[in-house]
């Protein structure tokens, strides 16, 4: 068996116990000079291991849960065993520590094959038999994520304020990804591809169409220098995501 471990980034997690995290990137070098191909982690049942794979030497699992692809991420979607006392402090370590939290596989290779990329000499993993995902302490491979610290959206009747909240940490969380996955990006020699400028340039601009109606509602008395700060802040934040020193 096999392991790799991913530096944090994104990751859902509410208090019920559910999580979902983003547990490695396909489609690029990793530290071991293995290239991921889209369609290796085939939908599949596993154990969430105890911290650091310890449930390879005895220690209970902490949960179990689904792994799958979304986009160009192997994401782990499950649960804690939140009725058990291991399963509820792996719970608080894990959200305690946030964005610190890395994660890492473990797994047999079914297919690969060599290959070049980008000059250099890879090894191309096609199928993957993945037997657990576990949290550890320290990872080793190329800019996974967290998914957040909050679940999917809050139910159609939750009370205003915790919508406007859950709003504003997801507009948080997305420049915080962004600024991660343009920094793994970076590491490889690489920007941040056509595709993820267009959408981020495509958020940005209805931001900004939003930010008058917004003051509408607010009153337009102070708020118009308010409004006008705002769409700096956008404009400052877009820059930024898109590579540009400011």
């Amino acid at each position: 068996m096999n392991r790799k471990m991913f530096a944090p980034g994104e990751m859902k997690l509410d208090d019920k116990g559910f999580i979902e995290a983003a547990f490695a990137q396909l489609n690029v070098v990793d530290k071991d000079n293995d290239v991921t191909l889209p369609g290796a982690f085939p939908a599949k049942d596993v154990p969430m291991s105890a911290y650091g794979h310890t449930s390879w030497e005895g220690a209970l699992p902490i949960g179990v849960g689904t792994i799958g692809e979304k986009g160009d991420w192997a994401v782990f979607s499950g649960h804690f065993f939140m009725d058990t006392p291991h399963g509820q402090a792996a719970y608080a370590t894990v959200k305690g520590l946030g964005a610190l939290t890395e994660y890492s596989y473990g797994y047999d290779v079914l297919d690969s094959a060599p290959a070049m990329m980008d000059g250099v000499s890879v090894r191309q993993i096609k199928s993957l038999d993945v037997f657990e995902v576990s949290p550890v302490l320290r990872g080793a491979g190329v800019g996974t994520h967290t998914l957040a610290i909050k679940s999917g959206a809050p139910e159609p009747d939750a009370p205003y304020a915790e919508q406007m909240d859950w709003i504003a940490d997801r507009l948080s969380a997305l420049i915080e990804w962004t600024e991660d996955r343009k920094a793994a990006r970076e590491s490889e020699g690489r920007d941040l591809s056509t595709k993820d400028t267009e959408r981020l340039d495509a958020i940005a601009s209805k931001l900004l169409a939003h930010i008058d109606a917004i003051g509408s509602l607010v009153g337009p008395a102070e708020p118009a220098d308010d409004r006008q700060a705002i769409a700096l802040m956008v404009e400052i934040e877009r820059a930024r995501a898109l590579g540009v020193p400011v």
